[in-house]
């Protein structure tokens, strides 16, 4: 009888320790699940807005696991806003408009409006990408709950979402880094085709929604900096 009763206070300890190890589990998958998404969703090429915001201004766990998702859709959020930014200069219209007939016909032939802009556009993206990429940096990951005097499981419970793991800031850091350098080539490709018709303003001139030049060796020049940026 008193077996019994053992291997029944056994069972039954078993029983509870196996709930509580799957109940943490599942609500540990949870939030790994909600954060990871909206991760994803903030890399995408099309923002869907409305599904970002929601996520990250609403909270779904309890208790000391509700303290993790707030500090890490905070920092999602902080980072978000990076990428905006960032997303927001390279989209710009603004800088296909800067070799068009329209752009020689109004800032030409000193185009100091345009070099204007592509010189800030260019420190702006640099300083964003400084920015960003200090975002991506382990220090600033954590500093968002490392104050929050949590448990060490939940301090690494956050460090195993994905954003924090190594591999994935090492490949959005490399992500960012070349968007940026494409970018910046854009710019000085640009800068180059506008720094020449600056150079030879008087050897060319607008007719007929069409950029002529003087010699077939301008024109030549000239379209052949083109093909490289169109490439």
């Amino acid at each position: 009888m008193i077996k019994k009763i053992f291997y029944i206070c056994v069972a039954i300890l078993i029983l509870l320790i196996s709930f509580f190890i799957i109940r943490k589990y599942l609500i540990e998958k949870k939030l790994k699940d909600e954060i990871n998404e909206i991760y994803n969703l903030i890399y995408m090429e099309e923002y869907d807005y409305e599904k970002i915001y929601t996520k990250i201004n609403s909270i779904i766990s309890n208790d000391d696991y509700a303290i993790v998702e707030e500090c890490a859709k905070d920092y999602l959020s902080d980072l978000f806003k990076q990428i905006l930014e960032i997303s927001n200069i390279i989209n710009d219209d603004k800088i296909s408009d800067v070799l068009t007939i329209s752009n020689f016909n109004d800032d030409g032939p000193d185009f100091k409006n345009t070099k204007d802009y592509l010189k800030t556009t260019k420190q702006k993206i640099l300083n964003l990408e400084a920015d960003i990429l200090f975002y991506l940096e382990e220090k600033t990951i954590m500093a968002y709950i490392i104050d929050e005097n949590l448990e060490d499981s939940y301090v690494n419970l956050y460090k195993s979402l994905k954003f924090a793991k190594n591999k994935e800031v090492l490949e959005k850091k490399e992500y960012i880094e070349n968007l940026v350098d494409q970018f910046v080539n854009k710019i000085e490709q640009e800068e180059k085709v506008i720094e020449f018709l600056i150079e030879n303003k008087n050897n060319w001139n607008i007719s007929d929604n069409t950029i002529n030049f003087n010699s077939s060796q301008l024109s030549d020049e000239y379209n052949k900096m083109i093909a490289e940026i169109n490439k």
